[in-house]
């Protein structure tokens, strides 16, 4: 071999101690104070447990969609029924009393107001801005629930004041301790109250035209998320969520990580606590780092 080929082998042969340039991962590590804000306004953007405690399914959700084919709305329900399983919900046998409404329209504040018309106490339990923006809003999707005073061991309501604050300081008055319907319980608790919120019925109308483009199994999802517990559509909602859907969350076309922790830790609280403890609970549950137990 002449001395230029031996050079050019050389030249050209990988040298044994070269090593690739390692890479390397940058990162700011995010504190456990700063995963307690976010997780903080991660609820507070969905509304959950803001003045009163969360109302939830008690009874077995039956949900049911109107307005589509009989195809697209077994995919929805069906939907609806996978994400009440994963959070612990109870569901309802096929063939039961439906009490998740999921209204497909392709104008929904006309279908909305329609429903109005017909049952002016459908929306009763909306504050006033609430009800303007559910009836002449131009959300994509609107809710709106019909909630029921329990006792801790489900005995049906009886007197004695709410345990939280009610009514709706837009109504033209303050917001005040109020009376209403109250419960009798067996058993005392200096941590419980006496009364449970559940949720009695749930109405999800999706405006097709403003929906369009959407695929089908988000909007489901969507529609799953804010059936499944007392949510506020008002605020901006979370970045990191499916409610973001359709406020210009490109990615956002399923149940988030936060969504699935919100709604199992929902189903998996004391239901007679106050709002505060609630929160504090849920906000613990989004908080806590993936992987611990």
């Amino acid at each position: 071999m002449s001395l230029f080929a031996a050079v050019a082998l050389l030249a050209t042969a990988p040298v044994a101690s070269e090593t690739p340039d390692p890479i390397v991962v940058t990162g700011t590590p995010v504190t456990e104070a700063e995963q307690r804000e976010r997780a903080q306004e991660f609820i507070r953007r969905t509304g959950v447990a803001e003045l009163r405690p969360v109302a939830r399914w008690i009874a077995p959700i039956c949900p049911r969609a109107i307005g589509v084919g009989d195809e697209v709305a077994a995919i929805v329900e069906q939907r609806v029924r996978d994400v009440a399983i994963a959070a612990g919900a109870r569901v309802a046998k096929k063939g039961c009393s439906t009490n998740v409404a999921i209204a497909f329209a392709s104008d929904g504040g006309d279908l909305t107001r329609e429903m109005l018309r017909k049952s002016p106490k459908r929306l009763a339990e909306l504050s006033p801005s609430e009800r303007e923006r559910v009836t002449n809003g131009d959300d994509a999707v609107r809710w709106w629930y019909s909630t029921q005073l329990q006792s801790r061991d489900a005995v049906s309501a009886s007197t004695a004041p709410l345990p939280w604050i009610v009514g709706h300081s837009e109504g033209g008055g303050p917001v005040i301790q109020g009376a209403g319907p109250t419960l009798s319980h067996r058993g005392s608790s200096i941590v419980g109250t006496q009364a449970v919120r559940a949720l009695t019925a749930a109405t999800v109308v999706i405006d097709v035209e403003r929906a369009k483009g959407t695929p089908l199994d988000s909007v489901a999802s969507f529609a799953a998320m804010v059936a499944m517990a007392e949510m506020d559509g008002d605020p901006p909602p979370p970045g990191n969520s499916i409610l973001a859907l359709f406020d210009g969350e490109d990615d956002r076309r399923t149940l988030s990580d936060a969504d699935r922790t919100l709604l199992r830790a929902i189903y998996s609280l004391p239901p007679d606590r106050e709002a505060h403890q609630h929160r504090q609970r849920l906000v613990a549950a989004i908080a806590k780092p993936a992987g611990d137990d």
